[in-house]
């Protein structure tokens, strides 16, 4: 019984490694390290196709010691390369191999001991293992993929929008380094962060689909016209419902424009009801409208900045969010950062 416990604990170790995944050289450590304490190997060598890049990455585990290259195929050894080449597992007493295959080779594991042999049933769980490890590294490697797509596409689509409605286009260069600083002082893990520096490409994508002449438009706006530029973040939304890897883009986007107090839109959502990562987007959006200026608005010195986020902090702004957003920008390097995009 113990044993088959051993066996499930293992599966379900590689199923949160592949679903926690965040770098692809983490999950291929992570995966040695299974394999080492699961079969009692003194060594352990994994190899695998470097994804989205065509070389190769090396892992190897011996001694507790943990050896990782990336490269070409010349950072394989012979015996790495026929593993790939030859596309069979090799089971010997002390030396087990297997190729992972899913359509293709896509890489091999290669373990040993040097004094007790692998039982039979090592053998088998061995094989039924690595053949898991194959699925996981597929599912990574498409997941990879559809992350460039997905990136390849708002990065097209923010540049069209930066020349559709030049105002409604947050200077990311710029402003990355602060969301990053930002999220990490609220919490946000590196999955929320990227979901936020996405929404902050797209936040105001909507605005394609509203009249060109209302966006340029330089006198105040009717209250009619106020209505039809309020149904951007809808608008915006349906864009990128149907990319699966943006789907937590969508209550970001959807809601930037609520008020912590309440008089916001769409959805007149206050305080904790909003999205954080709306809150967080909605101090970065005026502050970017503040420093950077816009056609219609000089841009602002950033003590009067700092005054103006504390006036509306309550009010427009979320104070958590303001106050860590401020204790930020008085670091010597947020300045130094800021001072050079000026």
């Amino acid at each position: 019984m113990q044993r088959y416990r051993k066996i499930f604990s293992m599966f379900h170790t590689l199923y949160r490694l592949t679903t926690s995944f965040n770098r692809f050289d983490t999950f291929l450590v992570g995966v040695a390290r299974l394999y080492e304490h699961s079969f009692g190997a003194e060594a352990v060598v994994l190899v695998c196709k470097w994804f989205p890049y065509s070389k190769f990455m090396r892992i190897k585990l011996k001694n507790k010691q943990i050896t990782t290259k990336k490269g070409g195929i010349s950072i394989l050894t012979k015996i790495e390369r026929s593993i790939l080449e030859e596309d069979r597992e090799i089971i010997l007493n002390n030396r087990l191999i297997f190729p992972f295959i899913f359509s293709e080779t896509i890489g091999g594991v290669y373990i040993k001991r040097r004094k007790a042999h692998f039982s039979d049933v090592e053998k088998k769980w061995f094989i039924a293992f690595s053949e898991q490890v194959s699925v996981a590294i597929k599912v990574i490697e498409l997941f990879i993929e559809e992350n460039r797509m997905v990136l390849n596409y708002i990065k097209s689509f923010s540049g069209f929008l930066a020349e559709y409605v030049p105002t409604s286009s947050i200077h990311y260069k710029g402003m990355v380094k602060l969301i990053r600083v930002l999220g990490k002082e609220l919490g946000l893990s590196q999955k929320e962060i990227r979901s936020l520096e996405y929404a902050t490409l797209l936040h105001d994508a909507g605005k394609v689909e509203l009249p060109e002449t209302l966006l340029r438009k330089q006198t105040p706006l009717t209250e009619d016209e106020v209505k039809v530029i309020r149904k951007h973040p809808l608008k915006g939304v349906q864009l990128i419902k149907d990319l699966g890897a943006l789907k937590p883009v969508i209550p970001i986007i959807l809601h930037h424009h609520e008020r912590y107090d309440g008089k916001g839109y769409p959805s007149r959502l206050k305080k904790q009801q909003i999205p954080m990562g709306s809150r967080i987007l909605a101090v970065m959006d005026a502050f970017d409208a503040m420093f950077f200026g816009r056609p219609y608005k000089e841009k602002m010195s950033l003590d009067d900045i700092e005054r103006e986020l504390r006036k509306q902090k309550g009010e427009q702004f979320d104070p958590k969010v303001v106050d860590k957003f401020l204790r930020i920008l008085r670091k010597n390097s947020i300045r130094k950062h800021l001072n050079s995009l000026e």
